[in-house]
C-alpha cells in the first residue's frame, strides 16, 4: 500500500488501552482472590501460589505485549490491519460490503470508579464499534474500539466507502429498482421488511437505536422494523438514501455515532 502523503497521507491507529487494563484489572482480582483463599494465611511461604501467580503476570506481559503489537493504517490506498498473527488489506476498490453495529458498554457497572474513568479515556467509550469491511470475493477486515480513536478511524473509513455506494443505490432507485440489503428492500417509493411494505412517505424515523436498526411508521405505536444493525448490509448506505426519498427523516452525517442513540 502507498505510503506518500496524499489526500488523507497515512494515519495509524495502535491498540486501545482499554482492554489490556479491563484484563489486568481481572489478573489483579485472580491474585487476591487466590492469596486471599489460602488454608493457612499463617504460613510462612507457598510455593505453589507463588509460582501460578508469577506464571499469570507472565503470561499478562506477554498477552500486553502482543496486543501493542495490533494496529489498524488507513491511507489512500486502503486499509491494513497489522497484529502478530500477520495482516489483513483491503483496497478501497475491493470494498463491496459493510456490517456495522454499536453495543452499548458500562464499565462503571462492572468495574466501578476505575470502570469509569477507563470509560472517560475515550470519546466512544460508551460503546463499543465493530465495523466490518467484506470484500466481493468474501475477504473480511473488522475494525473495532479494540483500537485508539476507533471513531475516528471508522469515520475517515466510512467518509471515503459511502459516497459512492451511496450514489450507486440512489442511481438505481432512479432506474425504478429495488435494492435490497439483506431482509429489506428500498425503492423509491417504499421500504419492504418481510411481508410488509411501508411507503416512504409514512416513515416517521430511522434510526440506530442501541445494536438494532429501528423503522417507525406513521400511526404505528412499535417499531415496523427492529432488526439488529450488523445483520442489515450497508446499513448506513440504506439510511442515508432512505433520508433522500424520505425527506421527512432527518439527517445525521457519517459520523460512526451521530446515528446511534445509546
Amino acid at each position: 500500500m502507498a505510503t506518500a502523503a496524499t489526500a488523507y497521507g497515512e494515519r495509524r491507529f495502535g491498540a486501545a488501552y482499554t482492554v489490556r487494563i479491563v484484563l489486568a484489572l481481572v489478573l489483579v482480582g485472580v491474585l487476591v482472590g487466590l492469596w486471599s483463599g489460602r488454608t493457612n494465611p499463617g504460613a510462612p511461604s507457598h510455593p505453589a501460589l507463588l509460582w501460578i501467580s508469577i506464571a499469570l503476570v507472565a503470561a499478562f506481559a506477554a498477552l500486553w505485549i502482543v496486543l501493542g503489537k495490533t494496529v489498524l493504517i488507513i491511507n489512500d490506498a486502503g486499509v491494513r490491519r497489522e497484529s502478530f498473527l500477520g495482516q489483513q488489506e483491503l483496497a478501497w476498490s475491493q470494498i463491496a460490503e459493510t456490517r456495522y453495529c454499536v453495543t452499548p458498554v458500562n464499565l462503571y457497572a462492572h468495574f466501578g470508579l476505575i470502570g469509569a474513568l477507563v470509560a472517560m479515556s475515550s470519546k466512544s467509550s460508551r460503546a463499543q464499534l465493530t465495523l466490518q469491511l467484506i470484500s466481493s470475493e468474501g475477504k473480511k477486515l473488522k475494525v473495532t474500539s479494540a483500537f485508539q480513536k476507533a471513531d475516528e478511524a471508522i469515520g475517515i473509513i466510512l467518509s471515503r466507502i459511502l459516497p459512492p455506494m451511496v450514489q450507486n443505490t440512489k442511481a438505481r432507485l432512479q432506474r425504478g429498482e429495488t435494492v435490497a440489503f439483506g431482509g429489506i428492500g428500498l425503492s423509491a417509493t417504499a421500504v419492504t421488511w418481510k411481508k410488509n411494505s411501508i411507503p416512504v412517505s409514512q416513515i416517521t424515523k430511522a434510526e440506530l437505536v442501541r445494536s438494532n436498526l429501528q423503522i417507525k411508521q406513521s400511526g404505528k405505536w412499535l417499531a415496523a422494523i427492529n432488526v439488529r444493525s450488523d445483520k442489515v448490509p450497508n446499513v448506513l448506505v440504506f439510511l442515508e438514501v432512505l433520508e433522500s426519498v424520505a425527506p421527512q427523516v432527518k439527517s445525521s452525517g457519517v459520523d460512526p455515532l451521530a446515528r446511534v442513540r445509546l
